[in-house]
């Protein structure tokens, strides 16, 4: 079984890549910068572009089987509006064109899901993420409403803030406002979620928030 991976570079990347070796997937990783992943250069194949480049995005995604994107803002690197957005709008084109119907990406909070009840701590968060980081948190919430309008079999997993540190302990998965979720998830937790999502069916079209039993 073939991943394509977006979004593997950052400092969850490693452990998403790790993950799917472990499991026996077959991985391909898109990357702006290939020596961002020297390390996996004998393990995995490695596709270089960036995410308005379709052709190269095309080729990651051929054949596989499953997309999983950790793709997240980064104003450092682009001052355009809504980059996440805008990349996934391609991804999720090119997704179509070959008829690869699953995709798990990870988004936050900010993206509201219809099923969450009232949750303050939460709320309070998003607000305050709202005032800091204004268009990270615009370019989070469009890429949630982007994916759930698409007709693919998507899943947005919902995260708090990540910590270092492998699969510790049990995981909470569930609604903001009707599930106690914690405010901390350690990266190993994310990356075996993320897979155990490929194969499972039950958060097709939903949006699970997950977090470190606290």
């Amino acid at each position: 079984m073939k991943i394509a991976l977006f979004g593997s570079t950052g400092p969850t990347g490693k452990y998403i890549i790790e993950e799917g070796l472990r499991r026996g997937y077959e991985l391909s990783a898109y990357t702006r910068e290939a020596a961002k992943l020297s390390d996996y250069a004998s393990k995995i194949e490695i596709i270089t572009g960036d995410l308005k480049n379709r052709e190269a995005i095309r080729r990651t995604i051929t054949g596989s089987d499953a997309v999983i994107s950790a793709l997240g803002p980064n104003g450092a690197k682009t001052q355009e509006p809504r980059p996440v957005m805008n990349g996934l709008r391609n991804v999720i084109s090119v997704m179509d064109e070959l008829n690869i119907r699953r995709l798990i990406q990870v988004s936050t909070a900010s993206y509201r899901d219809p099923k969450d009840g009232f949750d303050l701590k939460s709320k309070a968060l998003v607000m305050l993420f709202k005032v800091i980081a204004r268009s990270s948190y615009d370019d989070i919430k469009a890429t949630g409403e982007l994916i759930a309008g698409s007709g693919l079999d998507w899943t947005l997993v919902r995260i708090p803030f990540l910590k270092e540190g492998p699969v510790d302990g049990g995981l909470a998965v569930g609604s903001y406002g009707r599930t106690k979720l914690g405010m901390k998830l350690s990266r190993g937790h994310l990356a075996k979620f993320l897979f155990d999502q490929v194969s499972n069916r039950e958060f097709v079209r939903a949006a699970p928030g997950i977090a470190d039993h606290s």
